[in-house]
């Protein structure tokens, strides 16, 4: 009984050893981004949308005074929010995705605490390695994203050495100020 079994399985390695990756597009509402894209696309678009709409309320503050009231300052705001939605409900979605989540988990922004403890899970935990069920993974960071995705935590650390410098620098010069009348 030497004689191989016809009904056995092959034994050869079925697996090509190349992983399939994708690049990411900015806008779109399917497939996977990782935490840092996440951090960088919303940055970016923020800002975008900032250079934007800053013009906008400006030229309304001139032609109508306060940009709160004005007619053309409120379709400006409003237009701003709608976009600024929609954006952060793709980008969410797409990062669940990469978690191997539904996007439908996005609606727990909505509920307190809740949206505090999605919005860490988001930013601070890894997503799934290779393919998971919403598709391939996406390729690796570029320069560009990473320098987008650190300006967030620079900004926050700039911000809060600049709290606590310019009233000690205030403080200091008006004792400069008040040394230098006696």
């Amino acid at each position: 009984m030497s004689e191989a079994n016809p009904y056995t399985a092959p034994e050869a390695a079925l697996d090509s050893g190349q992983k399939i990756l994708y690049q990411p597009k900015v806008f779109s509402f399917n497939g996977r981004i990782g935490r840092l894209r996440y951090l960088a696309y919303g940055i970016g678009i923020n800002l975008a949308l900032m250079m934007v709409m800053g013009p906008l309320l400006g030229a309304s503050a001139v032609m109508g005074g306060d940009p709160t009231t004005s007619v053309l300052g409120i379709a400006a705001i409003g237009i701003f929010y709608l976009v600024t939605i929609v954006v952060s409900v793709m980008f969410a979605k797409r990062r669940l995705n990469d978690l191997n989540r539904s996007g439908w988990w996005f609606l727990l922004f909505i509920i307190p605490l809740a949206n505090l403890l999605l919005a860490i899970y988001l930013v601070f935990f890894p997503g799934t390695a290779g393919d998971n069920n919403y598709g391939h993974a996406p390729v690796a960071n570029s320069l560009g994203v990473k320098i987008l995705a650190w300006m967030l935590p620079l900004v926050f650390i700039l911000g809060i050495l600049a709290a606590i410098a310019i009233p000690q620098y205030q403080d200091y010069q008006s004792r400069a100020q008040a040394t230098q009348t006696q």
